[in-house]
């Protein structure tokens, strides 16, 4: 056998041991992304705390179609958030609302007991700031962001 062939069969033996490698870890990947997606076990309530109109209705739209069960969206009390801020309702759930702070890109979470959610079993309500504008999951979603640029 010449060198060109041995060479050859030495640089097809590595694409395909490389693609094999780079194959087994995207599915990894895709399996445990598919483990810990909400799927609707996520119940959230969105509130706008911004002066942009239809902005929790907007985001609703996402978080609907990312999986997420929203119960009530709307506007919050006050319209001067910088920053989104989630409110952990139940305290019980942490997995749940570590899942909501990667979604949100948020780094924290109040907890906030309220019977009333309680009662119609909202985890936790998602209150919009301006930064919400430049998350990733309205990146992901360039054509609903077109309207409030």
């Amino acid at each position: 056998m010449g060198a060109k062939v041995k060479l050859f069969l030495v640089i097809l033996l590595l694409c395909t041991g490389a693609f094999v490698v780079w194959r087994w870890q995207k599915d990894k990947a895709a399996r445990a992304f598919y483990r810990n997606f909400p799927r609707g076990i996520i119940r959230v309530e969105v509130l706008n705390g911004t002066d942009i109109a239809d902005l929790a209705y907007t985001l609703t739209k996402i978080l609907r179609l990312d999986g997420f069960d929203v119960a009530e969206f709307g506007n919050a009390p006050s319209m001067k958030y910088p920053e989104t801020v989630i409110i952990d309702r139940t305290g019980r759930n942490p997995e749940k609302i570590s899942i909501l702070k990667t979604y949100f890109e948020v780094d924290k979470a109040v907890i906030l007991y309220d019977d009333r959610r309680e009662m119609e079993k909202i985890d936790a309500t998602v209150i919009l700031g301006r930064d919400i504008l430049t998350k990733e999951l309205f990146q992901n979603h360039k054509n609903l962001l077109e309207v409030y640029l």
